[in-house]
């Protein structure tokens, strides 16, 4: 039994190939329903992705089998539920690696399924022209890897890093960690800014509203979930508007202006929309949000404002050329704090990655 335990085994090793040449998109648009590896039903496309975790189910059902029989064997044996109990220490050893080698190969499985699943969750939506109201936590991740995972030219004017210049100021934001919790991917960034303002005031009013325009603080807790994703077939125009969420504060000690700490919390939407040359060399891009901002008194007098709870938004444009450089200006502002509507243009810069 044991020499049929171990044959299996290393046929089972040989299986988990990979079809060469895969076609990253859908392939057929008949749809077929597998079982994820945690047993939900999902309705799919039949791409080449499905296939191989089709056949990789196989191989696991075949496992699963033996492991089944192999627990049962030994568990019948210690019990003598199949007779009496015969205790051979070398047997039992050997039964019971051959048990966790099983569960290992099944794991390791289950695990390239995840991964083949996930790449088709990315497929189908770029297959799809509309998704709407309609992300769950796998769909939520594949799509933010699309923008953020530097898949090909398409969201680079969505970079998470960048240099701004406003009157007489200027910022530099850069994320530094960043992940998916469930629905929300969840970044942390730093941003240095600076005014030459000779009025000290001003100069802590035209640092504070850098830090507004731009990622809200020094340091940044950044939320964000999708809420839609609208794109051609071969992306060369895109809508993508996410709903996001921040926490952001000012500290004295990583280079302000303010004696004290102040920190904000916001929450908002986000509309994002491109068209692009079709050699992709040229992209134009415009970004509007709008958010509702809750901050300390310190942030309050920092940016000059009457009130700690007020609504701002922004309309930027932009453009992203030879696939590496982002140019933007905030063209408008408006908010229900007067002295916050339509204040100077603030000119951004990137080199992307």
């Amino acid at each position: 039994m044991l020499g049929i335990i171990s044959y299996n085994i290393s046929i089972a090793q040989v299986t988990g190939f990979k079809i060469n040449n895969r076609i990253s998109s859908i392939i057929t648009s008949q749809k077929d329903s597998i079982k994820t590896t945690d047993n939900e039903k999902k309705e799919v496309y039949k791409t080449l992705d499905i296939i191989q975790y089709n056949y990789l189910k196989l191989t696991k059902d075949s496992l699963e089998s033996l492991l089944t029989d192999l627990e049962n064997n030994l568990y019948n044996n210690s019990t003598g539920a199949d007779g009496k109990p015969t205790y051979n220490p070398d047997i039992i050893k050997a039964k019971s690696d051959s048990i966790t080698a099983l569960k290992a190969q099944i794991a390791a499985i289950e695990t390239r399924q995840d991964s083949l699943y996930y790449q088709y969750t990315k497929d189908y939506l770029n297959y799809r022209n509309v998704s709407v109201l309609n992300f769950g936590a796998l769909r939520s991740r594949a799509f933010f890897d699309l923008i953020y995972g530097g898949e090909g030219n398409r969201f680079k004017a969505l970079g998470n890093a960048g240099l701004s210049f406003g009157n007489k100021s200027g910022s530099l934001y850069s994320e530094i960690v960043s992940g998916n919790l469930g629905l929300f991917r969840v970044s942390l960034g730093a941003m240095i800014s600076n005014s030459q303002n000779d009025d000290d005031t001003q100069e802590k009013q035209e640092e504070a509203y850098q830090r507004l325009v731009n990622f809200g603080g020094n340091t940044v807790l950044n939320f964000e979930y999708p809420l839609a994703y609208v794109h051609s077939y071969n992306n060369q125009y895109n809508f993508i508007s996410r709903f996001v969420a921040k926490g952001t504060a000012d500290f004295p000690a990583f280079g302000t202006s303010t004696e004290e700490w102040a920190g904000s919390g916001s929450f908002g939407i986000d509309f994002y929309g491109d068209a692009a040359l079709s050699n992709n060399q040229l992209r134009f891009f415009f970004n509007v949000n709008a958010n509702m901002i809750y901050g300390t008194d310190v942030f309050k007098t920092n940016l000059g404002v009457d009130n700690n709870n007020f609504s701002f938004g922004q309309v930027t444009l932009g453009l992203v050329f030879l696939e590496n450089f982002k140019i933007s200006f905030i063209v408008s502002t408006f908010s229900s704090q007067e002295s916050l509507r339509n204040k100077n243009v603030v000119a951004g810069g990137q080199v992307l990655r």
